[in-house]
């Protein structure tokens, strides 16, 4: 059945307030309060959000022991490790700082620090699109979705509640 009625969903940015030109954002990995948490261990720092087509650019963090939830994503992911060693549960590498990942749209995974790490792992995502939340990675039920839009409202009340001004998210907006 064809789409009848479209629904929009807005960044909150008036038109003309939207960037379009070329940006960059200093990140810093000291500064505790840009560390958006994002469950148990783990936390991520924005670089963008690209509102036309949900994704978005992070540092993700993850403690010695820390795990996120099986997941799958709508599009290909690229990642970078800046730090720290990290694996997913399901293949036989680990990766070490200056490993690239490119992850094809569809693979479902589990992210990990083994406990017995000394650090934290710090990896770059580039991520396309949405991706989703399962119960387990063999035939998995849906548990929920992320996305741009909502990676980015999970910033804004980050920033908000820790006394930063949610505003400086705006300039990641694409």
């Amino acid at each position: 059945m064809p789409v009848q009625q479209f629904s929009f969903f807005t960044d909150g940015l008036l038109p003309g307030q939207r960037q379009t030109s070329d940006y960059t954002v200093d990140t810093n990995l000291d500064d505790e309060r840009l560390w958006i948490p994002f469950g148990p261990g783990v936390a991520f720092q924005p670089c963008q959000f690209n509102l036309s087509g949900g994704g978005f650019i992070v540092i993700l963090r993850a403690d010695p022991g820390a795990q996120m939830p099986p997941h799958f994503h709508s599009t290909s992911v690229i990642g970078y490790t800046l730090r720290g060693n990290w694996r997913y549960l399901e293949h036989d590498w680990t990766a070490k700082p200056g490993t690239f990942i490119y992850e094809p749209a569809g693979e479902a995974h589990t992210l990990t620090v083994d406990a017995t790490e000394p650090a934290p792992a710090m990896i770059l995502f580039v991520v396309t699109g949405g991706f989703i939340y399962i119960d387990k990675v063999t035939d998995g039920n849906m548990l929920a979705y992320d996305d741009g839009f909502t990676i980015l409202e999970i910033a804004r009340k980050h920033y908000q509640s820790v006394g930063l001004n949610p505003a400086l998210l705006d300039a990641m907006i694409r």
